[in-house]
């Protein structure tokens, strides 16, 4: 039977590691933070052990991320992307307030010029 979803064990693999060091974790701080071993998370980053469900969701948790963005295949696994959907799930979490501070400065950043 062809099914229209599969599961991208590498693909998530990939998308763990590099979700993780643009959070600026180590492997042992998103394991202390998702409460499973340094060795458990080094081995589900390798694609050497088979991620369970609630420890993906865990990780979705803690790196702020939408769980599609590590588990659909159409989302590519670049580092830009995953850029991308870390933002948004921080952006995600904050007050309209918080929202309208990080736009101004954004857009304070975007004029800046450095004399040459």
């Amino acid at each position: 039977m062809d099914y229209r979803y599969k599961v991208d064990y590498p693909l998530i693999a990939k998308r763990i590691k590099t979700a993780r060091k643009l959070a600026g974790l180590t492997q042992e701080q998103l394991a202390e933070k998702i409460d499973i071993s340094t060795n458990a998370v080094a081995k589900l980053e390798n694609n050497l052990m088979t991620i369970s469900l609630q420890t993906l969701v865990n990780i979705a948790n803690v790196l702020h991320m939408d769980i599609n963005d590590l588990l659909c295949e159409e989302r590519p696994a670049e580092d830009e992307t995953s850029q991308d959907a870390f933002l948004s799930g921080l952006v995600h979490s904050l007050s309209p307030a918080e929202k309208a501070f990080v736009i101004h400065m954004i857009n304070g950043m975007k004029r800046y010029q450095p004399d040459e």
